[in-house]
């Protein structure tokens, strides 16, 4: 796929004429360890996480930290020209909530950054470009660079963003089966994408960095029919925005299964065509759709190759951890008594999950799905950063993996633990809590 530098900039960027390796170009290639075991207080009031980055030859500017983004850019304020240097960046925090970002917190050395204007350029080239937002009409926030994974490649991501904050760590101790045991949702190998970026007329390829998360919206696996049980989907992680993005097919497929629930919900999902207009600013640019609400979603940490669609992975992971299983026969396994089942996290906040139904025809998501073609199914849309706030999430770069856990209660969200084995049902147990998962961890 070749991407070239207008609206479509976050899908994908890379170097210039620089001669040798950089992070973008080689996967397997990662800068020093940047930052500290301390937190680094953000922006969050948009949605969007907002971080300061003071460049060696300019003045401090507020920036958009994106895992979606697979590059770092400046905005130039000028559509006429691209390019790309590499210097040190600094990353800046608050020293008080709602302040400037004015503490040093993290050093980004020999960090690859592209000169280029983010958001739409006015028709005519003489007029200067107004400055790039995020957010939603009525509460915005310009910004004046993007901080993308290529400069954080070599280091490991805390997203704690119920609390406004994030780390920088070198990586994240212990192998996928200790983590398990530690009660972390282990999700392997979750990065996905890469291509071709045109910048200043040469083709150079970027590495893929996406965060890709099999979902299930609308999760109820104790219906006793599957198509009552969620409506499945693929989503990719951004903290560049706070709503959520999903498309219309994917909201009508949670709509058809909120539907089939028995008994029926008091207030179902209304049809698409009774939903209120909205929008949204993405870094790159405004989104237009219909507000909607999903009650709740459970990410399944399972690969591409995986013979169980999402929420089937979920109803398995009920089935096989409960001390009774949910009605219906429907035993989720294809052969003998027990199956591995991956990692599930289930959220459900308090007044559900806002969200922005968007066309299927969507330019945003139809970037993200040329790029992680044929690799992983069509992408039906962003998980935003509001929804992550009800956990603890890190985006371990050096041993390409995420980690979840939760941080809000169990009402509203629940880590299970990857179901490797028969005889680890007690530890997973003890992990969900046996008031949520009906089982007695003793008696395992």
């Amino acid at each position: 796929m070749v991407i070239r530098p207008d609206w479509s900039v976050l899908a994908g960027l890379a170097c210039g004429a620089l001669a040798g390796c950089t992070l973008v170009t080689d996967s397997f290639r990662t800068n020093d360890f940047s930052g500290d075991p301390f937190p680094i207080h953000i922006g969050r009031e948009t949605g969007a996480v907002m971080i300061g980055v003071r460049p060696p030859d300019g003045s401090d500017l507020d920036a958009v930290l994106d895992v979606l983004s697979p590059v770092t850019l400046t905005d130039p304020r000028t559509c006429k020209s691209q390019r790309l240097v590499t210097s040190d960046l600094l990353l800046l925090g608050r020293s008080a909530p709602d302040g400037p970002f004015d503490v040093p917190r993290a050093r980004l050395r020999a960090a690859e950054v592209i000169s280029l204007h983010p958001c739409a350029c006015p028709e005519s080239e003489e007029e200067e470009p107004s400055s790039c937002a995020v957010g939603r009409p009525g509460l915005t926030q310009p910004f004046g660079a993007i901080v993308g994974a290529n400069v954080l490649a070599g280091d490991a991501l805390r997203l704690r963003l119920g609390d406004a904050q994030v780390f920088i760590l070198a990586d994240i101790g212990g192998d996928e089966r200790d983590r398990t045991f530690a009660c972390d949702a282990v999700f392997p190998s979750p990065y996905r994408g890469g291509g071709t970026l045109v910048i200043s007329g040469t083709e150079v390829p970027f590495g893929g960095r996406r965060v890709t998360l099999e979902t299930c919206l609308g999760n109820d696996p104790a219906q006793a029919t599957q198509s009552a049980r969620g409506g499945d989907a693929l989503l990719v992680m951004s903290t560049g925005i706070g709503i959520s993005l999903l498309s219309e097919p994917a909201y009508d497929r949670y709509r058809e299964a909120a539907l089939a629930r028995v008994p029926a919900p008091t207030a179902p999902p209304p049809p698409l065509d009774q939903l209120p207009e909205a929008s949204a600013l993405l870094p790159s640019g405004p989104v237009l759709g219909r507000r909607a609400a999903i009650d709740r979603l459970a990410l399944a940490a399972a690969t591409s190759s995986s013979s169980r669609a999402p929420c089937r992975q979920v109803y398995a992971h009920h089935y096989l951890l409960a001390e009774t299983p949910p009605p219906g026969d429907d035993f989720p396994c294809t052969t003998g008594t027990f199956c591995s089942v991956p990692a599930i996290v289930e959220l459900a906040p308090p007044g559900g999950i806002e969200v922005l139904v968007v066309p299927d025809g969507d330019a945003t998501l139809q970037a993200l799905r040329a790029e992680l073609r044929p690799d992983q199914p069509e992408v039906d849309g962003i998980l935003g950063a509001d929804t992550l706030r009800l956990t603890e999430i890190d985006v371990d770069y050096p041993h390409n993996r995420v980690l979840m856990r939760c941080t809000a209660p169990a009402d509203q969200c629940v880590t299970r633990p990857a179901l490797a084995a028969k005889e680890d049902r007690g530890q997973i147990c003890r992990c969900v809590g046996p008031q949520v998962a009906h089982c007695d961890p003793e008696a395992r």
